[in-house]
């Protein structure tokens, strides 16, 4: 997943420096591999700020590695900008003044997702989540929710991290017979659960519902059939029907990277990183010629209702929430998202 928002990116950067840079400046994007672990994601920051000397900090991926990270470069005020998380604690007002976030919180998402339920008549929601604080901080978010619209949770199951190994998480939300199940686990993990869940439920009609960071390309690839019908929140318009000005633009300039030689499909979260990336390179066309770290800051709290292509993003010195766009998306026939 870090890869294809990493590449996403890399295509808008690639088509900047093609155009002549920023103020005549060409970008570089230098990407260290933390493997999702807390300690890397600290040592790989610091040396993207001392030995690099990094102008901003870009893409952190996951929750605990940005919280992991998030401190460093707040102590060395470095922006950071467009991680991909989306912790509620990561959009609180007075913001952060080096955090800029470009994507809806996961909060938000929830919302979404629940609004399907209610429109489904469904009432049993379990909730599947890591064992993690992100993990418990997403159990509680959908406790105050569901409670608001006078439901509540039929169970909680959790696994670990990148363990794909789901069963007694499975075994325990089959017993609790529900109608829905929130996945709050990514990834194989999430592959690896619903597989299980199916095989053990005997076909027990559920509704699978995810937030974006699931990774939804990954899960209609690998499950397949099985994976038609599962709803997912975004927080990008669609990449893929160029309903936008931003969308056609990323096709376009995927085509263009295509045709020199990669081998790059389109997706959410390649698109994800191809809006960081815009948002990122708009704030460095108003740092001026020669950009400072300060200045890149102060640049991107002029960004007020930015349109990035039929795409608001909006900051100020005290919100740098970015974006509250959410869509709802369903795998279909053929791996296909439908909104």
């Amino acid at each position: 997943m870090g890869e294809a928002y990493r590449d996403g990116a890399q295509i808008y950067f690639e088509k900047i420096n093609k155009e002549g840079g920023v103020n005549g400046r060409r970008i570089r994007l230098i990407t260290l591999d933390d493997g999702y672990d807390i300690t890397r994601a600290q040592v790989n920051t610091r040396e993207l700020i001392e030995q690099h000397q990094a102008l901003a900090l870009f893409g952190h991926m996951f929750t605990n590695t940005v919280f992991a990270s998030l401190p460093i470069a707040t102590a060395a005020g470095v922006p950071y900008v467009a991680p991909y998380a989306g912790n509620e604690s990561l959009y609180a007002r007075p913001a952060n003044h080096i955090l800029f976030m470009t994507r809806a919180s996961y909060s938000n998402e929830l919302d979404a997702l629940l609004r399907h339920v209610q429109a489904m008549g469904l009432s049993r929601v379990a909730l599947a989540r890591y064992d993690s604080p992100g993990g418990l901080a997403l159990q509680k978010d959908l406790e105050e929710k569901l409670k608001a619209i006078k439901l509540a949770p039929v169970g909680v199951a959790t696994m670990q991290l990148n363990s794909q190994q789901p069963g007694d998480a499975v075994l325990k939300i089959v017993n609790m017979h529900p109608q829905a199940i929130i996945l709050g686990v990514s990834g194989d993990d999430a592959v690896a659960f619903v597989q299980q869940f199916n095989q053990a439920a005997n076909k027990l009609p559920v509704q699978f519902l995810a937030r974006s960071l699931i990774g939804g390309h990954q899960l209609a690839v690998k499950l397949g059939k099985e994976g038609r019908g599962i709803v997912i929140s975004q927080v990008a318009p669609s990449p893929f029907n160029g309903a936008t000005h931003i969308s056609r633009e990323y096709q376009a300039a995927l085509k263009s990277a295509n045709a020199a030689g990669r081998n790059l499909m389109a997706s959410y979260i390649g698109f994800d990183g191809y809006i960081a990336a815009k948002v990122l390179v708009e704030g460095l066309r108003r740092a001026g010629p020669n950009p400072s770290r300060p200045a890149l800051t102060k640049a991107l709290e002029t960004m007020h209702h930015w349109d990035a292509g039929d795409f608001i993003v909006n900051y100020d010195e005290s919100d740098h929430t970015g974006s509250k766009f959410v869509t709802v998306t369903v795998i279909g026939a053929g791996g296909h998202f439908i909104e």
